[in-house]
């Protein structure tokens, strides 16, 4: 017998190692830190874990993570939750348990009043969300590539590598950059950002002029290295020119190493993103954002900005 429930508390090591072997690949390995800092620091707002268990023995057998966000919708807070890290054991597979997990999902929506769900899922899990929780295709983020004269210019002010053990003096910066209120988009602040930057996974670097911030991370992909350009951030009110983002970018692959540099995102407050569209036929990934709204009466999301930060994959 299978029984579906709301982890309390959640054990991060058995997550990590059950998640690792349901995924079953070389390529794909979870932290414990890492899980705990995603499920209970990234977005500050927590996260509700749903798992599936074998009644007889007490074992786990299956998630999804409701990851909680606040989403500004023209200046109003949302509450939404992000779907992520599904998964069930080999051997305990089918579509009755997948239904259990989203019927809960589910529930747990209406109790906790979340507005928004979100899925950015790999190709294979997104007929997965559309057929048991009704995400449709909402957001297909562009992704560009292109190749950057590494070299910093007088005109970027900040050019340093994140480290977590400087909290009071990053907070500091990145409130220079903080959302402006009447955007629509996840929020960020000082504290926000740290704690967003603060995960087990990735380095970091920040690089910025007065009026444009860019948070870059080494990356490979396929064996060639790359700069990702993780998040843009105007400065509060500002409007960036072309250069600011050119001076920013070329500061990124400079500080890496790495020329060649990959965007994923949309942000308006951009006068251009850099680099040039790839084609849908060699993407690597769907970068495909699913949405579903529970209040369509309160006026369509028109997201000002949405880049990788705003979600699990940076």
């Amino acid at each position: 017998m299978i029984s579906v429930s709301v982890e309390e508390n959640p054990d991060y090591t058995e997550t990590a190692r059950l998640a690792t072997e349901a995924f079953a690949s070389p390529d794909i390995v979870f932290d414990a830190n890492h899980v705990r800092w995603l499920y209970e620091d990234c977005f500050s707002d927590g996260t509700t874990v749903v798992r599936l268990t074998e009644v007889e023995t007490g074992k786990k057998i299956g998630q999804i993570a409701l990851v909680h966000q606040t989403v500004l919708v023209n200046g109003r807070p949302e509450k939404a939750a992000a779907l992520v890290d599904l998964f069930i054991l080999k051997g305990w597979r089918g579509r009755e348990r997948i239904q259990m997990l989203y019927d809960e999902v589910g529930r747990q929506f209406a109790a906790h009043g979340f507005r928004f769900a979100f899925g950015m899922p790999n190709a294979k899990a997104l007929p997965v969300n559309e057929r048991f929780f009704n995400l449709k295709a909402f957001l297909r983020l562009e992704l560009r590539m292109g190749l950057a004269i590494p070299a910093r210019s007088k005109r970027v002010t900040v050019h340093e590598p994140f480290d977590r053990q400087r909290r009071d003096h990053f907070v500091s910066i990145f409130d220079r950059y903080a959302t402006d209120p009447g955007e629509t988009g996840v929020p960020w602040d000082g504290p926000s950002l740290f704690e967003r930057l603060c995960g087990h996974k990735y380095t970091y670097a920040v690089h910025a002029t007065d009026e444009l911030l860019l948070i870059s991370s080494p990356r490979e992909s396929r064996k060639l290295p790359y700069t990702l350009a993780a998040a843009f951030l105007r400065a509060t009110g500002a409007a960036p020119a072309r250069a600011d983002v050119r001076a920013v970018t070329r500061a990124a692959c400079a500080f890496w190493r790495r020329p060649l540099f990959v965007y994923a995102g949309l942000n308006r407050a951009l006068p251009a993103a850099p680099g040039i569209r790839l084609p849908d036929r060699v993407r690597p990934s769907p970068m495909l954002l699913q949405m579903r709204d529970f209040a369509p009466e309160r006026g369509p999301l028109d997201f000002y900005r949405f880049q990788l930060i705003d979600f699990d994959f940076a």
